[in-house]
């Protein structure tokens, strides 16, 4: 079965920078150490929107962070995903238009006198090809030494994964998990392989990380077959493929609840549960059918969590709505 593991990686980044503790995690660790250390603990703080144009989001995804220096000053800290097969060499032109764009944004919601914020520039690479475009836009031109320092210039970090060690990729779970999806998952190869490869890589982080990532892809929106899953497991830790499927879905279960307490409404936990059951569905058994969708769709919250809980032992469809409790 050949297929991208990752289908759009615009969405699947911007999930990532999402889950709480990331964003700071990713900023913390990749920033120069020197820059991070004057920033201060407190997590950094999305700026809705996005400077990427229309035509380009395919390609790329942006998000934009403001942070604070220790001494008060605002920073803002713009990260973009590079994920061609070979790096750009005129990145640095593009990254100056958003930086342009962002500027002249701020600058029309505050006052003229007030001082411009500083903006860096992160840029996280997953192709295959080792990045060789230069690290800023000056050094891009073909500008004499004499004249360098007069020609418009623009530096930018650079994470690039495929030279950074699994075990190196963050300290933070989810992070070092999604760029390990990112890393070694984005190629449109044969999905079992890859899912085996890419197992093999969590199983040499811990047995923890192997559950993660299997928690990480039953919550990402790939359509994965859980069949494909077990299998692929089988041949990472043949015998315990189960086990650590149960225990993913029961994590993956847990963090939604947790999200659903967190929204603070009956309905809005019941629309994620059933979002989530019909998932499990459908990667367990082939896509749901009308009848099924339909008693999901009409479920309460207490009989959508009986079934979520019943799912994961379910032989058959059927099987999950057997056991269901008058209310």
């Amino acid at each position: 079965m050949t297929e991208k593991l990752i289908h759009r990686h615009d969405q699947f980044f911007k999930r990532l920078l999402d889950k709480p503790g990331t964003a700071g995690a990713l900023l913390r660790e990749r920033l120069p150490a020197d820059v991070a250390a004057c920033l201060t603990d407190d997590p950094p703080e999305l700026v809705p929107g996005s400077f990427v144009p229309k035509e380009l989001v395919e390609y790329r995804t942006d998000r934009l962070y403001r942070s604070r220096t220790r001494d008060g000053r605002e920073v803002l800290i713009y990260t973009l995903i590079e994920h061609k097969s070979s790096p750009d060499r005129r990145i640095g032109v593009q990254l100056l238009g958003y930086v342009a764009q962002i500027l002249q944004s701020w600058c029309s919601n505050n006052p003229e006198s007030t001082p411009l914020p500083a903006i860096l520039s992160l840029v996280i690479y997953n192709g295959s090809a080792p990045w060789t475009a230069p690290l800023s836009l000056a050094q891009a031109t073909d500008a004499e030494e004499i004249l360098r320092p007069w020609v418009a210039d623009l530096r930018y970090n650079l994470v690039d994964l495929g030279k950074i060690e699994d075990e190196e990729l963050s300290r933070q779970e989810d992070l070092k998990i999604g760029f390990l999806i990112l890393k070694r998952g984005a190629a449109g190869t044969d999905l079992y392989e890859t899912l085996v490869e890419l197992g093999r890589a969590a199983l040499a982080l811990g047995m923890d990380d192997l559950v993660a990532l299997i928690r990480y892809l039953l919550g990402e929106p790939n359509g994965i077959r859980v069949d494909i899953l077990q299998r692929a497991l089988s041949a990472i830790v043949p015998g315990q493929e189960n086990r650590i499927m149960s225990i993913a879905a029961e994590q993956w279960k847990a963090e939604g609840k947790a999200e659903g307490k967190a929204e603070g409404k009956a309905e809005g936990k019941a629309e994620g549960r059933r979002e989530t059951l019909l998932r499990l569905i459908d990667r367990r058994f082939g896509a749901a059918s009308a009848e099924a969708r339909s008693r999901v769709e009409s479920a309460d919250l207490a009989t959508l969590d009986l079934w979520l809980d019943l799912i994961l032992d379910a032989k058959t469809v059927d099987d999950i709505f057997a056991e269901t409790k008058p209310h």
